[in-house]
């Protein structure tokens, strides 16, 4: 993890300049700050990239404490079993899983990948992780 989050930093400073940016926020590949840039996985709580983001940058076992940010319908509401859809900017493959630690089903999204949650995921995905 170390590694990877060296490696991500020094790719990060090349990468903001090209930064693709959802809602309000700091542009910035650090997630949860409801920017979605490059370097990092998003999720939005409607279908087709809609409306507010929870941006992560590193995995996350549990959403429960976690909230859709930006300025949009979503904000501040739980990101727990409430995503409809999903954009992979990491250049690492990503799952996402219907329980908290990875449990319960598990999809995969490769480097990316951008698209709307299938009826097995649609608001029921509860944790995520980065796959190197």
């Amino acid at each position: 993890m170390l590694l990877r989050n060296s490696l991500r930093a020094l790719a990060a400073t090349g990468l903001v300049l090209g930064a693709f940016t959802v809602s309000a926020g700091s542009a910035s590949a650090a997630g949860k700050d409801a920017w979605l840039t490059n370097g990092e996985f998003g999720l939005f709580c409607f279908q087709n990239q809609n409306e507010s983001v929870f941006d992560l940058y590193s995995s996350d076992s549990n959403f429960i404490d976690d909230y859709f940010g930006g300025s949009k319908s979503c904000y501040n509401q739980i990101t727990n079993d409430q995503t409809e859809s999903y954009w992979n900017l990491d250049t690492y493959e990503w799952s996402v899983h219907t329980d908290w630690n990875g449990g319960g089903s598990d999809g995969y999204l490769a480097a990316g990948y951008k698209g709307n949650a299938s009826f097995t995921f649609k608001n029921t995905i509860s944790s995520a992780y980065y796959v190197n």
